[in-house]
């Protein structure tokens, strides 16, 4: 694990972590929009971090280059291509590239752009990122499903299955055993297995926990 500095979030923060395809993103989508916090995908910042490497030659971001793409969604389409998926997953392994982009998620968590709070999703935010967070999710379902589901939303032929199921298990591997924060959940994260419930159910159970949890909604 990365050794930071001591972190305590300025505004009430609801971190997911979770595994690929296992709905955290969804997730928090509704969950910004149940609580009216702000929404962080940190996986967007790694593929801002591969364009502005790729086109501007620059080995950093700031939190002002998250805004302009959060500021100009139409533009995301440029992140969203083959060349930049892979330089995002390569640089997303580099000690610098993550420690680099934890002030950012930081920065966001303490000012959110509406001011009230943000859920942040990702692979090491009640871990590592947020630590303190009010909240904490960790979502996931099995790797057989998650296969499936993958190869539904990006509409393939079922013969791509196994392939699909395939890269998540080496995902999987890799998140978990990667020498700097590797996937895995807080200690006082609230578990959802997503396996056999659809959105609105994690949604529910999700707003149920944060209700019983806290009154900061």
């Amino acid at each position: 694990m990365l050794k930071l500095n001591f972190f305590k979030n300025l505004k009430p923060v609801v971190a997911i972590d979770g595994t690929a395809g296992s709905g955290k993103g969804s997730l928090a989508k509704k969950l910004s929009e149940s609580l009216k916090f702000d929404h962080l995908d940190t996986g967007l910042l790694y593929r801002i971090f591969a364009f502005e490497k790729n086109n501007n030659a620059k080995d950093n971001i700031k939190i002002s280059d998250l805004y302009h793409w959060l500021d100009n969604k139409h533009e995301m389409n440029k992140l969203r291509t083959d060349k930049i998926s892979k330089i995002a997953s390569r640089i997303s392994k580099f000690k610098y590239v993550r420690k680099s982009l934890i002030q950012i998620q930081r920065s966001f968590a303490d000012n959110p752009p509406t001011g009230i709070g943000s859920v942040i999703d990702g692979r090491d935010i009640g871990t590592v990122i947020v630590p303190m967070a009010e909240v904490k999710f960790f979502i996931d379902a099995k790797v057989e499903i998650r296969a499936q589901r993958r190869v539904e939303q990006l509409k393939l032929d079922e013969s791509q299955y196994r392939t699909i199921l395939k890269n998540i298990k080496t995902r999987d591997y890799q998140d978990s055993h990667r020498k700097f924060s590797p996937l895995k959940p807080a200690d006082d994260s609230f578990f959802i297995d997503t396996s056999h419930i659809n959105e609105n159910e994690v949604l529910k159970l999700a707003l149920n926990f944060i209700n019983k949890k806290t009154d900061f909604i």
